[in-house]
């Protein structure tokens, strides 16, 4: 029995007569080879890049339950394939690096090449001590030139110890975020101070202050104004 890969949500398997050998040396039994039949596993060559590729991006139990084998045979395939990815493809250290994180149970660290919008590495944590330890053992690191990050600063201090050459850019979706933030802090603010007759004259106003000043029809100047009047500090 061979398996192959689903149908229809339908697993599948191949029911093959082989002849069966033996050695006259040794004694050992042996099958015919099957042409496009995974030497390792009694799996066909198409399954086998199938199930690699599907656990990138899915579980290994949710495969393992699709094609009808069980997780460690999934978990050995994909260790395969990472291996086999590793040693085809070439890695350049990128010249515009970029540092954030993503949570996986836990703040993980993402190492980004800018310029070709691809991930590099995926560490343990985002902790200052995994960032040194990792641009430390980075094949020419000294030849990174920008560093693109939030303002976590224990990415700051990493990069500053082991890339002094490096310049580092801070990534204007967080400052644009903080400073919508502190807008939204003031303009709360003032709207608590005023009368509810002057509050209800500023309705809808947050959508007026986040918007770019050549984006505002004559209606929304007008209620900018208005807060500017009221409030001169804000501009």
């Amino acid at each position: 029995m061979v398996k192959d890969l689903p149908v229809h949500g339908k697993r599948v398997s191949l029911h093959v007569e082989t002849k069966r050998f033996q050695c006259r040396s040794c004694t050992k039994t042996f099958y015919e080879s099957l042409p496009d039949v995974d030497e390792k596993r009694m799996m066909t060559s198409r399954l086998t890049a199938w199930v690699g590729k599907q656990a990138i991006k899915r579980t290994f139990a949710s495969i393992a339950e699709d094609v009808g084998i069980n997780e460690g045979t999934v978990r050995s395939v994909f260790r395969d394939y990472i291996n086999e990815i590793e040693r085809t493809v070439r890695f350049d250290t990128p010249k515009w690096m970029g540092i954030d994180e993503i949570h996986l149970i836990k703040p993980r660290g993402v190492i980004t090449n800018i310029e070709n919008n691809t991930v590099v590495e995926l560490l343990a944590n985002r902790n200052k001590e995994t960032i040194i330890k990792y641009l430390s053992q980075l094949d020419g690191h000294e030849y990174i030139q920008y560093v693109t990050m939030d303002m976590w600063r224990p990415y700051r201090d990493a990069v500053e110890d082991v890339l002094p050459q490096a310049k580092i850019v801070i990534d204007k979706f967080h400052v644009i975020k903080m400073t919508n933030e502190a807008l939204k802090r003031v303009r709360k603010s003032f709207l608590e101070s005023l009368t509810p007759k002057k509050r209800r004259g500023l309705m809808h106003d947050r959508f007026v202050l986040l918007k770019r000043e050549s984006d505002l029809d004559e209606k929304e100047k007008s209620r900018l104004s208005t807060w500017l009047e009221t409030y001169p500090e804000l501009g």
